[in-house]
């Protein structure tokens, strides 16, 4: 299962038109003061002067802040900003109506400085300003007066613009910010989430080789060795273990040919769960020589395919277990139909064991999980001396 990656796209492409759309507001409100300030200046009859000044700028602006602006590198923002400033200053000389670039220069401050920085470059410009204006009066004192409530009105306005800025850059940052936390929860869960599928993969695939084909191949072995004990002195029934051994290599082949391609199981084909039981147990008779029975309760009814298959291979495990371990002289399998599913017993009067004693073997609990893994429940009632009784449960 992946993750949602619309939710963090969505973010994303929020997160990259809010920067942008920023950013194109400053580019623009800064050439338009440029253009402005240029037209002013020009009718005023100072263009000869202000055009190369006015020039320069851009090419500072281009140049050296743009490139800091991206890199976030303070040293060429502190740069760009004293070339600006400077500029400004000697327009301002020349020609005060170029003050209309100070609604482009104070926001530049805020998007290319720290707040603290900002606000002392922004103080720092706007004395620089007003002792240009008062001295181009002459520093008279009406001059000074008026200029220094000038220059108290440009900074409020400037920081009130600067902090609105800020605002914006630091919510742009936050986002940002987000955005990879986001990207970098998602990489970290798809991860998660393939490694999760790889071993459930594994694990499968080790049920599935356990109960097929090991089985098998414990069965071939214990065939031959059989064959191998009457081959002298009983050579029909060397022969009968023979084709027994042919019969579980085809049924092993068979069933690795299912595996590779995850088909149903050869005993669910052409048959229900209760014919692919019975025929278990007819053979688990067949090739141990201990007397086994198959009862069969209730109406079969269809079951999921994935709860045949567990059913099934749970019974496999269980008689492998009874001809293993439990050195049984008897062996009753139940299956039994009700409106939610089938139970599947299977009883054994061998040696039993302690069900709460460590495993080291995988069977039992590779069982539990096939089961689980549809819905099913599983228990195994024994005791040293007491046989064992094996019960699934499948929806």
């Amino acid at each position: 299962m992946e993750s949602s990656p619309g939710v963090d796209h969505a973010i994303v492409v929020d997160a990259g038109d809010f920067t942008q759309r920023s950013l194109l507001i400053w580019h623009t409100l800064f050439g338009v003061m440029v253009a402005a300030a240029a037209i002013l200046t020009t009718a005023d009859g100072y263009g000869a002067w202000t055009l190369p000044l006015l020039l320069v700028l851009v090419v500072a602006y281009v140049v050296i802040g743009l490139p800091a602006g991206r890199r976030e590198d303070r040293r060429l923002s502190w740069l760009y900003l004293l070339i600006a400033y400077s500029i400004v200053v000697l327009l301002t000389w020349r020609d005060p109506s170029s003050l209309v670039l100070l609604f482009a220069i104070y926001p530049q401050g805020f998007l290319l400085l720290e707040r603290r920085d900002a606000i002392v470059a922004t103080v720092l410009v706007s004395l620089a300003f007003t002792l240009t204006l008062a001295a181009r009066d002459g520093f008279t004192r009406e001059s000074l007066e008026g200029n220094a409530l000038v220059a108290v009105g440009n900074i409020v306005f400037a920081l009130v613009i600067g902090l609105f800025i800020d605002g914006l850059v630091r919510e742009s940052q936050r986002r940002k910010a987000l955005v990879l936390e986001l990207q970098a929860t998602r990489s970290e869960l798809a991860a998660a989430e393939r490694e999760a599928g790889a071993v459930a993969e594994r694990e499968r695939i080790a049920r599935d080789i356990h109960d097929t084909l090991a089985q098998g191949f414990t069965s071939i072995v214990m065939l031959a060795q059989a064959g191998q004990a009457a081959a002298g002195a009983r050579p029909d029934e060397a022969l009968r273990r023979l084709r027994e051994i042919e019969s579980q290599a085809r049924d092993g082949l068979a069933e690795a040919r299912a595996l590779v391609g995850a088909m149903t199981p050869p005993a669910l084909e052409g048959g229900g769960l209760a014919q692919a039981v019975q025929r278990l147990v007819e053979r688990f008779s067949a090739e141990t020589g201990t007397p086994a029975s198959f009862r069969l309760e209730g109406d079969p009814a269809p079951l999921a395919a994935s709860s045949d298959v567990a059913a099934l291979r749970a019974t496999q495990e269980a008689l492998a277990n009874a001809r293993r371990h439990a050195g049984a002289r008897r062996v009753d399998v139940v299956l039994a139909y009700d409106e939610d599913g089938a139970t599947v017993s299977v009883t054994d009067d061998g040696q039993g064991f302690d069900p709460a004693a460590p495993r080291h073997g995988y069977g039992l609990d590779g069982l539990a999980g096939r089961v689980q893994a549809v819905g099913g429940l599983v228990s195994v009632e024994s005791a040293p001396g007491e046989g064992t009784r094996v019960r699934v449960r499948v929806p």
